[in-house]
C-alpha cells in the first residue's frame, strides 16, 4: 500500500507539473499570437534533456510565418504552439548538425495532412566539409530509391505532392551578406559563419519594422556579423560555453559569453536571447549573466522551451532579466 501511495503521490505531482508547464504554455502562445513575436521551440543543443533541441519561429499577424532551424522536439512544439505549416512562408536552417536539423522530415511529413498548395522554400548552407548542401541533405531524406524517406519524395518533384519543397543553397562569400528571401511580410538576409568546419549561416529578418539577428552555432568572428546585427530589436544567441573553457574543439565551434556580448553592444542591439543551453552552460548560468551583464546594456534575457519575445513591446533597456528559473521550464 505504501508502495501504491508513493506512485499515486508521484503520478499527481507529475501531472501537477505538467498541468503547470501546459498554462504556461498557454500563457507563451496567447502573447505571441496577437503581436509581432519571436518564439523558441527548442532551447536546448545537442544533450537530451529537459529542452527540445534548437529552433525558432517568428510570428507575424498571429500566423506562424519563419521557423528557423528544426532540431528533434521542435516540431512538436510548433504544433503546441498553434502553427500551420499552410501558413509558412520559409524554413531556414543555420547548419546541417542534427540538433539544428532533425525534425525537417517531421514538418513535410505532417504537411501532408494539411492543405498547403505553395511552394515552401528551405534554406542552407553549400556543401563543404564532408557535409551535404540543403539541396544535396533534403535530396538524401525524400529522392531517389536510396533515399532515408523515399515516400516523401513527391515534394520534391513538380506535381508529385500537394505541394514543392524547394531547396535554396546559400553559397555566400566570406563577408557577404545577401538577400536571401523578400516577399510583402519580411525581408531576410543571411551571411556566413564560422562554427568550425562546418558550413554555417547566420540570417537576419526584418518586418513589420523590426529586426531579429538569429547567429545559430558560430564563433562569433564572421567579419559580416557586426554589420548584419546593427540595431536590431533581438538579437537570437546560441550559449554554448562558458567563459574560460578549455576543450579546444568547443572553442573553435562556439563563442564564449563575452564576445557575443561584444558584439551585442557594439551592434546596438536591445534585446540579447541566450539559447542553446547545454549541461556546461547551464552549470555556468549564473556567471554567464554576470559576464554578459557587465558587457552589454540591453535587455537579457534567457531561454526555455516556449518563451515568447513580443517584438512590439520596448525592451527594458539595462533591466537583465531574471530568466533562470524560466530556464528550467520545459513544455
Amino acid at each position: 500500500m505504501r508502495m501504491l501511495s508513493g506512485l499515486a503521490a508521484a503520478a499527481l505531482m507529475c501531472a501537477a507539473l505538467m498541468s503547470a508547464s501546459a498554462a504556461a504554455y498557454a500563457a507563451d502562445i496567447e502573447r505571441c499570437h496577437g503581436a509581432m513575436a519571436w518564439q523558441v521551440l527548442g532551447s536546448g543543443g545537442p544533450e537530451l534533456n529537459q529542452r527540445a533541441q534548437s529552433g525558432h519561429v517568428l510570428w507575424i499577424d498571429g500566423k506562424a510565418r519563419a521557423v528557423l532551424d528544426a532540431g528533434a522536439g521542435t516540431a512538436v512544439n510548433f504544433g503546441k504552439a498553434k502553427g500551420r505549416i499552410e501558413d509558412l512562408d520559409v524554413l531556414a536552417l543555420t547548419h546541417l548538425h542534427t540538433d539544428h536539423s532533425a525534425d525537417v522530415a517531421a514538418y513535410i511529413k505532417a504537411s501532408f495532412f494539411g492543405e498547403r498548395e505553395r511552394v515552401l522554400p528551405i534554406l542552407g548552407p553549400d556543401a563543404g566539409n564532408g557535409f551535404p548542401s540543403i539541396r544535396g541533405f533534403l535530396q538524401a531524406m525524400f529522392s531517389g530509391d536510396a533515399a532515408a524517406y523515399p515516400y516523401l519524395g513527391g515534394f520534391m518533384r513538380e506535381g508529385g505532392a500537394g505541394y514543392l519543397v524547394e531547396p535554396n543553397v546559400l553559397a555566400l562569400r566570406e563577408g557577404e551578406i545577401a538577400v536571401v528571401l523578400r516577399n510583402e511580410r519580411m525581408t531576410i538576409r543571411a551571411t556566413a559563419v564560422k562554427h568550425g568546419p562546418v558550413p554555417a549561416l547566420a540570417y537576419r529578418v526584418d518586418a513589420g519594422g523590426h529586426s531579429v539577428v538569429y547567429l545559430g552555432d558560430t564563433d562569433a568572428r564572421a567579419p559580416a556579423l557586426l554589420k548584419l546585427a546593427e540595431h536590431a530589436d533581438l538579437m537570437v544567441a546560441n550559449m554554448a560555453i562558458p567563459e574560460g573553457g578549455n576543450d579546444p574543439v568547443a572553442n573553435a565551434l562556439h563563442a564564449p559569453p563575452s564576445r557575443i556580448a561584444t558584439l551585442a553592444r557594439q551592434a546596438g542591439v536591445q534585446r540579447l536571447l541566450l539559447s542553446h543551453w547545454m549541461l556546461r552552460s547551464e552549470q555556468a548560468m549564473p556567471q554567464i549573466r554576470k559576464d554578459i551583464a557587465a558587457i552589454f546594456p540591453g535587455q537579457l534575457l534567457v531561454a526555455y522551451d516556449g518563451e515568447c519575445v513580443n517584438l512590439d513591446k520596448p525592451a527594458r533597456l539595462g533591466t537583465p532579466q531574471p530568466g533562470a528559473s524560466k530556464a528550467s521550464r520545459s513544455p
